[in-house]
């Protein structure tokens, strides 16, 4: 499983976003790609964070076993 207390060592943090005079130059994805140590970072904020509904009936919709199956891939 992930780092169960994740949620409270790491700062969340979203995408960045293009700057608005490249985004009107097309029609592409808008928010900067994250590296693969960052997503790693961000994806271990929400593995065990005490109110998992991604593992009960109301979350995955394919009824996945989320943080374990994060830790497969």
């Amino acid at each position: 499983m992930g780092d169960p207390k994740g949620f409270m060592k790491y700062a969340r943090e979203g995408p960045k976003r293009k700057p608005i005079e490249l985004r009107v130059l097309d029609w592409k994805e808008m928010y900067e790609p994250i590296p693969e140590d960052k997503l790693k970072t961000q994806g271990a904020r929400c593995m065990d964070c005490g109110v998992p509904f991604c593992q009960g009936h109301t979350g995955c919709p394919v009824v996945n076993l989320i943080p374990e199956w994060n830790d497969l891939v």
